[in-house]
């Protein structure tokens, strides 16, 4: 017994200790939002505001609220409420500036709604449904705006290998499918209409499997598979073309992963990166900052900076924080990176946001 209580206090001891040489930035705390959130999306608009969507509240309740914050002034204010509550849901911005919501997790399981946000009115629109029910599934949009939506969980509670675009008419058609039955994996748009789709998890199975969605040939091709299984985890674009990609479950009660991979685009396949100083998951994707280098938070209870050119990581600042997991973060027009609510080791669920200042 003395052994396993040694072993819990160390775990608590490197887990609340601060760590030291942070890289300089600060975390600032700014106002609360107007609802308590997690699993909610936030989606920088072209005046500069942060649209906040939907989520789970505090007492386990799906939202349909949405607001917006301000960077000039660092306050939230409600906006036209969505027209269903949901969460794990996508969002992403077309072209003429509206913001498509899409699919997620309602109060009957996944959704096949959709609308669309539009800032000059501040109201939610109903948009065209989707194919097939999706929550965790990711949307990507391609440079002649449509959008691709892939795979997630079906009405079934099953991952799903099918895929369908948002099109230029405004309607979802449907597209190639997966090899592979996934979600809450990630989705990265790559250089010539191309999306790298990594990990991801099949019925209980993490997986480690890759593929490589082609648009002009409307076809998924199988990648070498990453180093490890990884789901609820993270990627990003670096500058040049490859993919950074952190943190994630590999199952087996492993419920954060510190090692990070490249997916090197010249050669297709992943190599292996630096290590984070704190393993995470349930993570937002990084922000690459002016200069190149990553800021990694969510996860865990500090903020990372990771700089892929030399496949090293170091604390982004010393504030720690209690509600890590399922968090948004958005790179201002400014350069800051704006962090908003997410949900603690208890599933309680906060309205706290920060900015981070470079």
């Amino acid at each position: 017994m003395a052994g396993i209580a040694g072993f819990f206090l160390l775990f608590f001891l490197l887990w609340a200790a601060p760590l030291k040489a942070p890289h300089g930035g600060q975390l600032v705390r700014v106002g609360t939002m107007t609802s308590t959130r997690a699993k909610h999306s936030a989606t920088l608009l072209y005046n500069g505001t942060v649209l906040i969507a939907g989520g789970v509240g505090n007492d386990g309740k799906l939202l349909s609220s949405a607001e917006l914050y301000d960077p000039s002034t660092r306050k939230f204010t409600p906006t036209g409420g969505m027209t269903e509550a949901r969460a794990a849901h996508s969002a992403v911005q077309l072209i003429s500036g509206a913001v498509l919501i899409i699919g997620g997790l309602g109060s009957k399981g996944a959704l096949d709604s959709c609308e669309i946000y539009d800032p000059a009115s501040g109201k939610f629109l109903p948009a065209a449904s989707l194919h097939t029910p999706r929550a965790g599934a990711t949307a990507t949009r391609l440079q002649d705006n449509r959008v691709l939506v892939v795979g997630g969980v079906g009405p079934d509670g099953q991952s799903i290998a099918s895929a369908e675009f948002y099109d230029r008419n405004a309607n979802f058609s449907s597209a190639a499918a997966m090899s592979s039955p996934r979600s809450f994996h990630t989705a990265t748009l790559l250089p010539h209409e191309r999306v790298l789709i990594a990990g991801g998890v099949r019925g209980n199975e993490p997986l480690s499997s890759a593929e490589l969605y082609n648009a002009e040939l409307n076809r998924f091709f199988a990648l070498p598979s990453m180093s490890v299984a990884r789901v609820k985890h993270a990627a990003v674009a670096l500058p040049g073309g490859n993919v950074l990609l952190v943190g994630g479950s590999s199952g087996n009660k492993q419920l954060g992963i510190a090692a990070t991979e490249i997916f090197d685009l010249e050669n297709g396949r992943f190599v292996a990166g630096g290590s984070m100083l704190q393993p995470r998951w349930g993570l937002p994707d990084p922000v690459v900052l002016s200069g190149g280098k990553v800021l990694v938070v969510g996860g865990a209870r500090i903020q990372e900076i990771y700089d892929a050119a030399k496949n090293t990581s170091a604390v982004a600042t010393s504030t720690t924080e209690r509600f890590p997991w399922y968090q948004s973060a958005t790179l201002l027009s400014d350069g800051n990176v704006l962090v908003t609510g997410g949900s603690d080791q208890k599933g309680q669920r906060t309205a706290q946001s920060y900015i981070y200042v470079p």
